[in-house]
């Protein structure tokens, strides 16, 4: 069994693990108008409508230590470059045909749809389809953010107790759904990495991006050996199943910097509360440390199980849209892996 401890640093470990807070909501109540049964109105010439004061223009606590360019918004920025990351070797893939054989069943009729990777972590018997196949990551990237987090930690440029305000213009350009990060809401560093993976918050991302930089993070994931991931210049995202195995696998066996940041990363990812795809016909207690991505052309999980008899990486990406038909094909090649090891491996 992979010998990784899945519990948070104790008081000696150099790398914090801070706990998810959310900032209380008030809760508002409107009263309606009365509506007259008959308007009669003339027409006055149009006049330009005044544009809104913004509640939250700094997203810096202390006030923005830069001017912005006219009409251009506040953004956090990062606070240097950090020297590179040390490239990871992944253990060598030996094809297992057994599961191949079982994987390419549980998916038959859909391959063309699918990339994935499978491998156990002791010895790397395991399985590939279309592994370098180029797909929109959708919230994968989510787990590029988390290791240049810890990276820049590491390099005395960020702090998890750093503290932002939400601006409007996060929220307004990234608040994808419900109860995620608002206009004027506070938070530390450790916040936002926190709901960015736990409930895959968007607004928290961004700020967390903004923060550490894309050319930064697109940095670390070459140096640590991803080819096909990044944050593209035309605003483009893409990611591999070889990619993500790589990193996660990184993280798994210690390698992602150090052990204490692979440690941490570890109950990062398996603070994740989308349970509908890998773990979904899991047993009941199955440890396991994933993301899930969703976009109109994605669906995807990626993670590490730490099961009984294995510790294996299993990453399932899809061009399905949203959580349609790849939520159940992915839930159903997990449930076969996770049986392949436990009972028939």
């Amino acid at each position: 069994m992979l010998g990784l401890a899945l519990v948070a640093c104790g008081a000696g470990a150099s790398v914090p693990v801070p706990t998810v807070t959310e900032q209380p909501r008030p809760q508002l109540t409107a009263t309606p108008s009365p509506v007259p049964l008959e308007v009669t109105a003339t027409r006055s010439p149009e006049r330009p409508k005044p544009t809104p004061t913004p509640k939250c223009p700094d997203p810096y606590l202390d006030g923005a230590p830069y001017q912005p360019a006219p009409d251009a918004p506040l953004r956090l920025r990062p606070f240097g470059s950090p020297p590179p990351v040390a490239r990871y070797t992944p253990i060598e893939l030996e094809n297992d045909a057994a599961l191949a054989r079982l994987v390419r069943r549980s998916i038959r009729g859909e391959e063309t749809h699918v990339a994935a990777v499978v491998k156990n972590l002791e010895d790397g018997r395991g399985f590939a389809l279309e592994a370098d196949r180029s797909f929109y990551a959708a919230s994968l990237y989510k787990t590029w953010l988390l290791l240049e987090t810890f990276h820049q930690y590491e390099a005395g440029l960020a702090g998890f107790g750093e503290r932002y305000r939400v601006t409007d213009f996060y929220e307004r350009e990234y608040g994808l759904n419900e109860g995620e990060l608002a206009a004027c809401d506070e938070v530390t560093l450790a916040d936002a990495v926190g709901r960015m993976m736990r409930v895959s918050d968007n607004v928290a991302a961004n700020l967390v991006l903004d923060r550490l930089g894309p050319g930064n993070v697109n940095v670390a994931l070459r140096g640590l050996g991803l080819r096909g991931s990044r944050f593209g210049s035309d605003g483009s995202l893409p990611t591999t199943a070889q990619d993500m195995a790589l990193l996660l696998e990184a993280v798994a066996r210690g390698r992602a910097l150090d052990e204490g940041a692979s440690q941490a990363m570890v109950l990062y990812l398996g603070s994740e509360v989308v349970d509908n795809r890998l773990p979904a016909l899991l047993p009941e207690g199955t440890r396991i440390a994933h993301k899930t991505g969703s976009w109109e052309n994605a669906t995807h999980d990626a993670g590490v199980v730490f099961s009984p008899d294995a510790t294996y990486l299993i990453v399932v990406l899809t061009d399905y849209g949203f959580v349609t038909e790849g939520t159940e094909l992915i839930a159903r090649l997990s449930k076969a892996v996770y049986d392949y090891y436990n009972d028939g491996g």
